[in-house]
């Protein structure tokens, strides 16, 4: 999911002058760092003079261009567990053009067992003042499998949450709409790869 997300970020010019710590930290609500650190399970690691802490992906993003860090501190790495066999995930994101913010994206990762989903976790890019992870439409999907019904459930759950802030993307209904189709598709290629998993 990483490089499905990451490729999708800018143009190669400003992926290579950029850095994942910079753009996770910045806490744009459009970046596309924050969902996947969030649907992966991240921890960051912050240094500064006074030591060195730990902090969870879940609750480092406060609000609209705001974190945990400290003017003090910089993010010197960033802990991913390794995702359990059978494991499947995908990120989805509407653009306007190649390298563009996301009008609206979703980030699934996911565990099944004998096709049914045991794990999963969901996070929801620029539909808010920040990345929202969307526990309702995780909840209503454990323990079933992927289907027309259980997506589209777990879709207008996601969209429930939603908070968008109209742009030249689109108004607040449209990305709203497009939250709901993004968490469609990254729901159903999460499934598929984690079959194949």
């Amino acid at each position: 999911m990483l490089v499905e997300g990451v490729s999708q970020i800018a143009d190669p010019q400003v992926r290579y002058k950029g850095t994942i710590g910079g753009d996770i930290s910045h806490g744009d609500p459009g970046n596309d760092h924050p969902a996947l650190m969030l649907t992966l399970d991240a921890s960051f690691v912050l240094r500064s003079a006074r030591g060195e802490r730990v902090v969870k992906a879940e609750g480092y993003f406060l609000g609209l261009y705001t974190t945990q860090i400290e003017p003090d501190e910089i993010l010197t790495q960033i802990r991913l567990p390794m995702p359990a066999a059978g494991s499947g995930a995908s990120y989805q994101k509407l653009k306007r053009k190649m390298g563009d913010f996301a009008t609206a994206g979703a980030a699934v990762q996911m565990q099944t067992q004998g096709g049914k989903i045991n794990q999963i976790r969901i996070a929801l890019t620029n539909v808010a003042a920040t990345v929202r992870r969307a526990h309702a439409a995780e909840a209503t999907l454990m323990g079933k499998a992927i289907d027309a019904s259980s997506m589209n459930d777990a879709a207008r759950l996601a969209m429930g949450i939603c908070e968008p802030m109209p742009d030249l993307r689109g108004d607040a209904a449209y990305k709203t709409a497009m939250c709901g189709e993004m968490t469609r598709r990254a729901l159903m290629l999460a499934y598929q790869r984690a079959h194949k998993a």
